[in-house]
């Protein structure tokens, strides 16, 4: 009894240094921007036991989780902000779907989304998205459940040539390509080059499947010299000397001019914005925008971004904060709508 009393009164006693709890916060947030992703989970998680204010951090610790690669606890988090209403709902849901996809758990993503639908309270900024997740996870569902996905046999590779040379060349069905190559990452795809050479110098195939190969193939430092075709353009490319979207000057210049006027200003408007930068980027893969005046792109995403949300600009204030012109952005707009329609899988 008086070791409780002792125990109690030291935590009465235990003296907090001021606003830790903010510094935390504010260095957790700053780690997790900077894609410090380990050493902001352990400001973020210190922070959770200090304040009962728990939106930003809760959110940032599942972003952390998402990033590391631990997505059942991701998903455990998730989940439980949800249930107890933690954070902005449809902010967090968009997480939890993406959590959701990553796990290949599209029953769950079809479910979820269903049961969301049916209340009918959707806001029109994640209707269009959340109608495409639903699509491809019917679309993904069905296929599971009619056994289109076998599992490969690693024992046999004259049946892994043959069924890579089935579903890549000989269908035409995207998502179930795009599952085939995800099956086969972990397999010697030296052995198969030919065939995925013939997919990626295909007019007619997915930009975004060609994107999936040419990763893997990065990754398994593939040096052949590989001829690809995307929205008419041709390009010789040496997979193992392919550099990170991320990575590239370009990337970084368009994503530091939407940070510099939307960061602050709107920050969930730049994570749209730099999601769709990103998307529009990794469809395109290895090529690049054709053009190179970053602050068009910006512009032009900032544009699309507003118009998704529903948020008015006057053109004005457009042309000035990023110095150029709206007869320049039209194009650029052009681009982006026939890459978006392609871009969700």
């Amino acid at each position: 009894m008086s070791n409780q009393m002792n125990d109690n009164h030291q935590k009465k006693n235990v003296i907090q240094f001021p606003k830790l709890k903010e510094r935390l916060i504010e260095k957790g947030l700053e780690s997790l921007k900077s894609k410090k992703f380990k050493e902001a989970l352990t400001l973020l998680g210190q922070a959770e036991g200090l304040t009962d204010e728990r939106d930003e951090i809760e959110l940032g610790i599942v972003l952390c989780l998402l990033e590391l690669g631990d997505l059942d606890e991701a998903k455990a988090r998730c989940k439980r902000m949800l249930q107890q209403d933690i954070g902005d709902y449809f902010n967090v849901l968009q997480v939890y779907l993406t959590i959701l996809i990553q796990l290949r758990q599209y029953k769950e993503v079809k479910e979820t989304i269903e049961a969301v639908i049916e209340e009918d309270q959707i806001p029109s900024n994640y209707i269009e998205s959340f109608y495409k997740l639903l699509d491809l996870s019917i679309k993904m569902t069905s296929d599971n459940e009619g056994d289109n996905y076998e599992i490969l046999d690693n024992s046999n590779e004259d049946s892994l040539q043959e069924r890579i040379e089935d579903i890549l060349i000989r269908k035409n069905n995207y998502h179930e390509q795009a599952a085939l190559v995800q099956s086969i990452k972990d397999y010697n795809l030296h052995k198969h080059l030919e065939v995925l050479s013939t997919f990626l110098q295909d007019e007619n195939k997915h930009p975004i499947v060609k994107t999936i190969i040419l990763q893997l193939l990065k990754e398994q430092h593939v040096q052949a010299e590989l001829k690809i075709e995307k929205f008419g353009e041709v390009k010789i490319v040496i997979p193992s000397q392919l550099s990170d979207l991320l990575d590239e000057d370009y990337t970084k210049a368009v994503l530091d001019q939407l940070e510099d006027h939307l960061g602050n200003e709107n920050p969930s408007l730049f994570e749209v914005t730099k999601e769709l930068w990103l998307r529009l980027l990794f469809c395109l893969y290895p090529f690049t925008p054709k053009d190179d005046n970053p602050s068009i792109w910006a512009a032009a995403l900032h544009l699309y971004g507003n118009e998704l949300h529903g948020i008015e600009i006057e053109n004005s204030v457009l042309e000035e904060t990023y110095g150029v012109s709206l007869f320049e952005l039209k194009h650029i707009i052009d681009t982006i709508q026939k890459i978006e329609e392609i871009s969700y899988m």
